[in-house]
């Protein structure tokens, strides 16, 4: 647009809408042009992140099988170490973990031994 169409343009819409309703019109166009902007700039944004999705999520991938594995392996042990290390622990037994029978932690009034052969 020129010059001389924008002078025209301005002296249009003073002619119709005169110089006390002209700010306010102004006003209300700058907001509708900066509303549709935002919702055209949300627009935009939304379909460009959906387009960007799988190509990054393939990226992730590809960058994960290529990239050299890292394991988090212990280092060993020199058996000079492990004689060291196996003096100080206590290591439980199968016996240690589980008593002889279960039962008998609770009170006696809670546990009822049935006879064998016995019927309710």
């Amino acid at each position: 647009m020129g010059i001389t169409e924008i002078i025209l343009i301005m002296a249009i819409a003073l002619i119709l809408f005169g110089p006390e309703d002209l700010p306010e019109i102004a006003r209300t166009m700058g907001k509708v042009v900066f509303e549709i902007r935002k919702a055209t700039h949300e627009l935009t944004k939304e379909f460009q992140s959906s387009f960007d999705t799988p190509s990054k999520v393939l990226n992730k991938a590809f960058e994960q099988t290529t990239s050299p594995r890292v394991t988090n392996q212990e280092t060993p042990v020199l058996p000079s170490e492990a004689t060291e290390i196996n003096t100080n622990i206590d290591l439980l037994t199968y016996e240690d973990e589980i008593p002889d029978d279960p039962l008998a932690e609770l009170p006696l009034d809670m546990v009822s031994y049935e006879e064998k052969g016995a019927s309710r």
